[in-house]
């Protein structure tokens, strides 16, 4: 420090402030070094927290252990600027592991295996992994981490499966505690999380991936608060009545059509409608959105501000009695010919709730989001006031364009259109596709993604400008 107007020993206001800083100094130096000695020898969660009540001061990196989530959008597809921060959920700290499946040990549509283990390769990557979570003095870091990452890294599915059951679930419960909050300096966000995930997810068996799912949410990810506050009151609500399980299925019957989407017991028309009106305008989006992985589960591609991101989902489905609980289905006749259900739909579902954070994440959104996460293109949007005219929607379906719709809310003074669903009305809070036009008569027929139970609605153009607040538009593929 430089000064002005003081001979050098002379104390002065600035030598006090420097004082006190070098005090603070010393003082958050020693409250490291505790919570340090606290991580070192007692291991407890209290010196996590310490530890991020410290970093919080240090850097002002925020509250501790909050969840990663998106912003919402209201009906009408508008920014409320609202983030969806919902109840944390509780931290496993002891207590075993659950089981969230059957007794299969492998799924059903996984193919045999020729994977063989070799032994050394899995107990030399156990002791890696072993090594980097003790962390030493100052704990777990985020180097630790990757170095339990790459220890993984190589090893086959039936290895990975040894691994996993040679440590136990305390052993477990560490490495994901330190995976979610971490020491000083550690801790993982979610997008590094879900590249770990994903790793042991498209590799693992059924009995691994289990024994997991009891441990951590971001492998099955939750649908507790599907529906609010109404819904956990419920005793009969999904949130309380459903569980995971594999149904029998296939993953496309019959090939990749709209209608196979029927929205079930969840607030996502606005992804279910886009999904459909991409199927309508190209199929094969969908179809190469989708990789089925040796060990029966699915990756899915993505899209996350146009670039795109890899989820792996288990087949394993939120079911209430016996039937798929959200995207809707009615059992089919399968290729092998037993009765079973069509699973991409849930497959896209789940997988935007994974890479979301839960179920109820997904709940209410903008339908032109809708487009944007499944195409990777970006959508445009106007009231119907600026609406393209018959001809311009027309040559945009066409031309292998989506379009998808916003509904009035409630409180909007509606026009004669809305009514009964089952008759044929609109609904208020809703989102629709655009299925045809036709430029001849000047008709715009839209398609309620409720499913095939309700027809498509066909309206004329200027019944379909006064019947909607928002229009968006995607080519798909430009």
């Amino acid at each position: 420090m430089i000064t002005r107007g003081r001979r050098r020993g002379a104390p002065g206001p600035g030598d006090r402030g420097a004082g006190t800083l070098e005090y603070l100094g010393i003082v958050v130096v020693a409250a490291l070094l505790v919570g340090a000695l606290v991580t070192a020898f007692v291991r407890a969660d209290i010196g996590t927290v310490l530890a991020c009540e410290l970093r919080s001061i240090v850097d002002q990196s925020g509250t501790c252990g909050g969840a990663d989530v998106p912003t919402t959008y209201d009906a009408d597809g508008e920014d409320d600027g609202v983030s969806a921060v919902g109840d944390q959920p509780t931290r496993i700290d002891d207590g075993p592991a659950t089981d969230t499946g059957g007794g299969d040990t492998v799924y059903d549509t996984a193919t045999p295996t020729t994977d063989t283990v070799d032994q050394d390769a899995v107990d030399d990557a156990l002791d890696d992994i072993r090594d980097a979570l003790d962390g030493g003095f100052f704990g777990v870091r985020g180097g630790d981490l990757d170095d339990a990452k790459d220890a993984l890294d190589g090893l086959n599915g039936a290895e990975i499966d040894a691994l996993i059951a040679s440590m136990s679930d305390d052993e477990l419960r560490h490495w994901i505690n330190e995976l979610e909050d971490g020491w000083v300096g550690g801790g993982w966000d979610r997008e590094q999380r879900r590249e770990l995930w994903e790793l042991i997810v498209s590799k693992a068996s059924k009995a691994t991936l289990d024994r997991l799912a009891g441990l951590t949410d971001e492998i099955q990810p939750s649908f507790d608060d599907v529906g609010g506050d109404g819904a956990r009151d419920d005793p009969e609500s999904v949130a309380n009545t459903a569980d995971y399980d594999e149904v029998n299925h296939q993953l496309v019957v019959g090939g990749i059509k709209p209608m196979d989407i029927a929205q079930g017991a969840i607030g996502d028309c606005w992804y279910m409608a886009s999904l459909m009106a991409v199927v309508q305008a190209d199929p094969s989006v969908i179809g190469g959105a989708i990789t089925q992985n040796a060990n029966g589960t699915y990756t899915v591609r993505l899209y996350d501000d146009g670039k795109p991101v890899y989820i792996t989902v288990t087949p394993d489905m939120v079911v209430r009695d016996d039937n798929p609980a959200f995207s809707y289905q009615s059992p089919q006749e399968l290729a092998d010919g037993t009765q079973g259900y069509e699973l991409w739909p849930l497959v896209m579902e789940k997988a935007l709730a994974l890479h979301w954070g839960d179920y109820a994440a997904i709940e209410g959104d903008s339908p032109g989001l809708g487009l944007e996460v499944v195409t990777g293109q970006s959508s445009s949007s106007s009231s119907l006031d600026d609406a393209p005219s018959v001809s311009e929607l027309s040559s945009l379906l066409d031309g292998g364009g989506a379009v998808t719709l916003a509904s009035f809310g409630e409180g909007d003074d509606l026009p004669d259109t809305y009514g009964n669903a089952s008759d044929g009305g609109l609904v208020t809070g809703h989102a629709y596709y655009v299925k045809s036009v036709d430029p001849k008569k000047g008709t715009v027929t839209v398609v309620n993604p409720w499913g095939s139970a309700y027809a498509p609605i066909t309206l004329s153009y200027a019944e379909f400008q006064d019947s909607f607040s928002t229009i968006y538009t995607n080519e798909v593929n430009p």
